[in-house]
């Protein structure tokens, strides 16, 4: 359910109003009030938003971004907190959860390969995820992105991630719970992983198949109607265009398959069968990223066991054209 959208659209404000039943009885109609429920609407269009509990605390996306600076300055304490912006934004056509990057406007950390001779510049960012139907959360995840405003990857998922349920206690003690590494040390530890993972020499069909495992892509069939067929085909070629081009640049290893991965992520196909959104792209890479470079330094270990063996919902399967 993917749609296109700005931080803008996403700032707006949200009225509770309560929930009341219509119950029809010989030809007249009466309202009974739910207990305990209240919907969320948005005042600009004036559609539900979600239905939630009583107590449920409201927070509207201007607030989580308020709040996400004040992570910012806690998580990057030697960086400015209002030199913090809010850039990127995703959402649903129902508008019920955000996802809103907050990235840095001048911060940039250089990825040095003395092989090739060449900086490769990343930036932090922190992704603030709101919802509006109890469903999710608030939380603050911690991650890096290549290429200003370009791909990205939720890196520190386990270990700088804040949450927070929508409740006023959970909510009056967040302040008190942040904690993080520092900047450096972070930068540092990523750093070492890319370092690590481009010394995994991927051949075309592995990194195919490890796109399709973490991808979770889904696989042709014989019966496939002629649509079908085509679709599953034009995003294959879709796919391999873009390893093929990450490839050429970063040499044919993890690391290609990894920038491959945030680039799906970051500039999705327009296709109907594939249906992922970024944030869960981003935060798997970031997974497989980590087990991957912590996994090839185990003695015995092997690439072709263990890529569609990685995540134990997907099988490595791999769709037709990209062999």
């Amino acid at each position: 359910m993917k749609h296109q959208t700005t931080v803008q659209d996403l700032l707006f404000d949200v009225e509770q109003v309560p929930i009341e039943a219509v119950v029809g009885s010989n030809g007249s109609t009466r309202r009974i009030s739910i207990p305990g429920k209240k919907a969320l609407v948005n005042k600009l269009t004036g559609l539900v938003l979600g239905v939630v509990s009583r107590d449920y605390r409201v927070v509207t996306n201007q607030e989580a971004v308020n709040l996400a600076r004040d992570v910012c300055g806690k998580a990057f304490p030697g960086l400015s907190s209002v030199e913090w912006e809010a850039k990127r934004a995703a959402a649903p056509r129902t508008l019920s959860y955000a996802f809103i990057d907050l990235m840095h406007k001048t911060h940039v950390l250089n990825y040095w390969d003395s092989e090739i001779k060449k900086d490769d510049p990343f930036t932090p960012f922190l992704r603030v995820t709101n919802s509006f139907n109890g469903a999710r959360a608030l939380r603050f995840d911690i991650g890096f992105m290549r290429k200003h405003c370009s791909n990205g990857v939720i890196f520190e998922e386990e270990v700088a991630t804040i949450k927070a349920s929508h409740s006023k206690e959970a909510l009056a003690q967040l302040k008190i719970e942040i904690t993080s590494r520092s900047l450096p040390q972070m930068w540092d530890e990523f750093s070492k992983f890319l370092t690590r993972v481009r010394s995994i020499t991927m051949d075309t069909a592995q990194s195919t198949q490890a796109l399709n495992t973490v991808l979770r892509l889904p696989e042709a069939k014989p019966e496939d109607k002629k649509a079908r067929a085509e679709g599953l085909q034009a995003l294959s070629l879709d796919f391999s265009t873009r390893l093929t081009g990450y490839q050429k640049e970063l040499g044919p290893n993890a690391y290609a398959v990894f920038n491959t991965l945030t680039d799906i992520a970051a500039r999705p196909p327009d296709n109907a069968y594939f249906q992922k959104d970024r944030d869960t792209i981003e935060k798997r890479s970031g997974r497989w990223l980590k087990e991957l470079a912590h996994q090839s330094q185990t003695t015995g270990f092997n690439l072709n066991a263990w890529i569609p063996a990685w995540d134990a919902g997907g099988s490595g399967r791999q769709i037709p054209g990209m062999n």
